[in-house]
């Protein structure tokens, strides 16, 4: 996954970034680049004229020296890039849309799992050789006590 964000994730950000509103996200503690993420919209126009909209979490991943560990905030550095994460999602719909996010784990990626069962996100089945996970933006702000109506920062808690 680090191979992928150091050749391949710029690049990829760039191609679909407008078609599939993919965003890029990166994880700074201080002047240290710790984590990035990439997510994107999988739900066409008669989805979100439904009001559902599904996004994938298609990559995410913390340099190793800090996974397992917290970052100068206190935080522990994957839940400080989860709630970047949902926090980016939830700028960018509605509150009144119902969206599901989703992403692919490799079953031998145990570490990968277990974060994101810690914050709500349940394996539903199986997409090729991967675990497909999911989780409701609503669940997971909760998880991850993220409140963009608060004016939260993604990287900073309401007392940080």
């Amino acid at each position: 996954m680090q191979e992928y964000f150091q050749e391949k994730a710029i690049e990829d950000a760039e191609v679909a970034a407008s078609r599939c509103d993919q965003r890029l996200l990166l994880l700074h503690d201080a002047d240290d680049l710790v984590g990035a993420a990439v997510h994107y919209s999988e739900s066409g126009p008669d989805d979100e004229a439904s009001g559902r909209i599904e996004r994938r979490l298609a990559a995410y991943a913390t340099s190793s020296h800090v996974q397992g560990g917290k970052l100068s905030t206190g935080e522990y550095a994957s839940k400080s890039l989860l709630r970047a994460v949902v926090s980016d999602i939830a700028s960018r719909h509605s509150p009144q849309h119902q969206v599901i996010i989703t992403g692919l784990v490799l079953p031998m990626n145990k570490a990968s799992r277990a974060c994101l069962e810690r914050y709500g996100w349940s394996n539903v089945g199986q997409y090729r050789r991967y675990l497909l996970y999911a989780n409701s933006l609503r669940a997971a702000r909760q998880a991850l006590d993220v409140n963009p109506s608060l004016g939260v920062d993604a990287f900073h808690g309401p007392n940080t």
